[in-house]
């Protein structure tokens, strides 16, 4: 068995999680950029409470990681916490998002199942 589907079997997404590292994708983010991107457009509102519990959460998975920004950033502000997806967290979005594709394939074919599983 290859071990990076070892770490990534059976971890599950929230709709929030997976929310978060589709927005994140490959590039860093800090706390209130997500926020922004999170929030433009959506019907409910994440606010800080629900968002870094989540990202403590994808941490502990393995599926995110973080450094601190430059002591002086631009706007003179505090120090920035930057989160970037690893490896194992791409892996998993993947997963998920081949997962939510073969529904819409079903929906639209009106299929209840997958082809050959009859």
């Amino acid at each position: 068995m290859n071990k990076s589907r070892d770490e990534t079997d059976g971890i599950k997404l929230s709709a929030l999680e997976e929310d978060i590292l589709t927005l994140m994708g490959t590039q860093k983010m800090y706390g209130l950029e997500m926020l922004e991107g999170l929030n433009k457009g959506r019907p409910i509102s994440v606010g800080f409470g629900s968002l870094y519990p989540t990202l403590n959460r994808l941490e502990k998975k393995g599926l995110i990681s973080w450094q601190w920004g430059d002591e002086q950033d631009e706007t003179g502000g505090a120090r920035r916490k930057y989160y970037i997806v690893t490896g194992s967290g791409q892996k998993v979005l993947q997963e998920v998002q081949d997962y939510r594709n073969q529904l819409k394939m079903r929906s639209m074919t009106g299929q209840p199942g997958f082809a050959g599983a009859y």
